[in-house]
C-alpha cells in the first residue's frame, strides 16, 4: 500500500461517520450520514441500510461519494455501490446502533449491506489547529500563504 493510501486509511478509520452522496432519479445530489461497519483490505467499505430506502435504491450499481471529516482532516472517496444480502456478514456486522435504525435484526430481508467499492480518494491532512493558526498569522503579517498541510489523490 502506498504512503498516500496508508494515510487515507488512517484518516478514514479514525472517523466515525461518513457523508454518503448519491444521485436521485432527477439528477439531484443527496447526502446523508452513515456509519462505516468495516473497511476491507480491498477498499470495500460496508454499511448496513434498508433495501426499501433511497440510500439502497440510489446506490446499487451506481457511482457515489463518501466524505469523511475529523477536525482538520478530510477525505473524499469515489466508488460504486452494491447491495448484498449476505446473512452471515450482516450477523457479523450487526451492533446496537443498527438496532436503532433497522427493525428486525440481521434476519430481516429489508436490512441489507451496502458495499462501496472505492476507486479513488482525495485527502487533506491539515496541521493541528494551534499550528495552523500560527501559520495563518505569520502569512497575514508576511504576505505569504499559510501552511495548509498535506493533500493528495490516491487510486484505491
Amino acid at each position: 500500500m502506498s504512503d498516500d493510501a496508508t494515510k487515507v486509511r488512517e484518516l478514514v478509520e479514525k472517523t466515525r461517520f461518513a457523508m454518503l452522496t448519491t444521485t436521485t432519479p432527477d439528477g439531484t445530489l443527496e447526502s446523508r450520514p452513515m456509519t462505516p461497519q468495516e473497511i476491507g483490505e480491498d477498499w470495500t467499505i460496508l454499511f448496513i441500510t434498508q433495501r426499501s430506502t433511497d440510500v439502497a435504491q440510489q446506490s446499487d450499481g451506481r457511482q457515489l461519494n463518501l466524505a469523511f471529516a475529523d477536525g482538520s482532516d478530510f477525505v473524499s472517496i469515489t466508488g460504486t455501490g452494491e447491495i448484498r444480502d449476505d446473512l452471515a456478514k450482516k450477523k457479523e456486522l450487526w451492533n446496537t446502533a443498527n438496532e436503532a435504525y433497522c427493525e428486525g435484526g440481521p434476519e430481516n430481508p429489508d436490512n441489507v449491506i451496502l458495499a462501496v467499492h472505492c476507486q479513488s480518494a482525495r485527502y487533506w491532512d491539515s496541521p493541528a489547529t494551534p499550528v495552523f493558526l500560527v501559520s495563518m498569522l505569520k502569512a497575514a503579517t508576511t504576505g505569504g500563504k499559510p501552511q495548509a498541510g498535506e493533500s493528495g489523490t490516491v487510486q484505491l
